[in-house]
């Protein structure tokens, strides 16, 4: 027997997996800017706590490409929460210095167009894996919805 999957979800499948590249991509871009701007340029909780969100984003962006049933809630989950990291940690004024890399407030070491342009980058294409992968789960919602057959029939 062939399994057919539905268009809208194949659809929905191919935009996650563009999207989990695009963030890919975000994600190391700024990776890029903190190895240029150097590794004491940022606190040691920042540097372990990007090492262990990279490991997230590699799992989610595997999940997305090799399609699989979780990626979507992988996504949204670490798209959204990436954003919201990426934006306490470098956007914010600094509240906690020891976990915090401000851009805004001193000392911002090394901080130049590319770090604004790297955050910005890495947090708007979390924002659209999240996005996606909310599309994506619906799609696949209302996908498993009319594939099933009637639970009943009634007999005229």
């Amino acid at each position: 027997m062939i399994d057919q999957i539905s268009p809208a979800r194949d659809n929905a499948t191919d935009i996650l997996r563009w999207a989990a590249i695009a963030f890919a991509v975000g994600f190391g871009i700024h990776g890029l800017d903190h190895m240029r701007r150097g590794m004491s340029a940022s606190p040691p909780f920042i540097m372990v706590g990007g090492m262990i969100q990279g490991l997230f984003v590699a799992a989610a962006v595997v999940m997305a490409l090799t399609r699989h049933r979780r990626a979507s809630e992988a996504a949204i989950a670490v798209g959204f929460g990436s954003a919201v990291v990426f934006t306490y940690a470098h956007l914010l004024p600094t509240f906690l210095p020891g976990y915090q890399d401000s851009f805004i407030s001193t000392p911002h070491i090394n901080v130049t167009w590319f770090s604004w342009f790297s955050a910005l980058t890495e947090i708007g294409t979390g924002i659209v894996f999240a996005i996606v992968g909310i599309r994506a789960r619906r799609s696949a919602h209302a996908a498993s919805r009319t594939a099933l057959p009637p639970p009943y029939c009634v007999a005229e």
